[in-house]
């Protein structure tokens, strides 16, 4: 089997010149030489990427420490407006509790004002009436 293929590499062989041989490897040589230098130039511009790559990284670090600052912040002011807003709703209901005393106190005084109104009145034409 081994020299069966042998041989038909053998025959394959002679059927191309000396020259077709080496124009063919030459050929191939130059397609290898053009594919190696590309790939040497795509390597000599990765220094340049990972500088490019590391400069935005290290700014888009800055900016992540930035908006965590502004967030921590932020949540602070958050929380104390949110504080102040729930000492002012406490404050709202004492007032209105008050204004409710202030208007029932009101209701209170204008009744008694009018009962007074109506006692004096009544002592006065009482008194037109001896008078």
């Amino acid at each position: 089997m081994i020299t069966n293929e042998r041989n038909e590499l053998l025959e394959f062989l002679a059927l191309y010149k000396n020259n077709e041989l080496n124009n063919r490897l030459k050929s191939e040589l130059e397609m290898l030489k053009t594919q190696h230098k590309k790939e040497i130039s795509d390597v000599k511009k990765f220094p340049k990427e990972i500088c490019e790559a590391l400069y935005k990284c290290k700014e888009l670090s800055e900016k992540t420490n930035s908006y965590s600052t502004l967030y921590s912040q932020l949540l602070r002011e958050w929380t104390q407006l949110k504080e102040k807003v729930s000492m002012l709703k406490k404050n709202n209901r004492k007032l209105h509790g008050e204004q409710i005393l202030l208007q029932e106190s009101c209701e209170e005084a204008r009744r008694l004002s009018v009962e007074a109104h109506e006692k004096i009145y009544d002592l006065w034409t009482k008194q037109q009436q001896v008078g």
